[in-house]
């Protein structure tokens, strides 16, 4: 069979045949392992992706787990700094008071030697104007005394004159 154009049908034919043969070797031998090996790469990518995705979330939630921990500890810390404060306070508030007594006592005692000696001062001083007293009374007796018995010797000696000139 001749036909128009000069196209022969079995050629068209053994060309169809080669083609439908070449598709098909081709889709075989080079579409489905490439196929295949692009199927397994964006597999292997994806698990990838989720194992990054799943470490992330993981660290996310120690990252939270340890800022509680550490909010916690904070205020573990700052209730403890509090205690603290409040204790040395009171050592300090103790060590005043300890102090105050102390200096009360100290001042106490101050006072009792200031009296005792104000008193053995006074006592001291009244001794000490008795002993001058009995010593001005004393020495005036005795001043006193002389002069009396000076006098008393001049008169006399006076009267003996007196008597022995009108006896004369």
């Amino acid at each position: 069979m001749n036909l128009p154009l000069n196209i022969n049908l079995q050629q068209i034919f053994l060309h169809m045949l080669n083609f439908v043969i070449l598709t098909g070797g081709l889709y075989f031998i080079l579409y489905n392992p490439v196929k295949k090996f692009m199927d397994q790469r964006t597999a292997h990518y994806a698990e990838m992706d989720k194992a990054a995705a799943d470490k992330l979330a993981a660290a996310e939630k120690l990252e939270a787990e340890h800022q509680a921990q550490l909010d916690q500890l904070d205020e573990e810390l700052r209730q403890r700094r509090a205690e603290s404060q409040k204790i040395a306070q009171d050592a300090a508030q103790q060590q005043l008071d300890h102090a105050r007594e102390q200096a009360d006592q100290i001042i106490a005692g101050a006072q009792k030697a200031a009296e005792s000696i104000r008193t053995k001062a006074v006592a001291d001083a009244q001794k000490e104007i008795k002993e001058l007293a009995l010593d001005a009374a004393a020495k005036l007796t005795l001043q006193s005394s002389n002069a009396a018995f000076d006098e008393f010797l001049n008169l006399a000696g006076e009267r003996k004159q007196n008597e022995q000139h009108e006896k004369a």
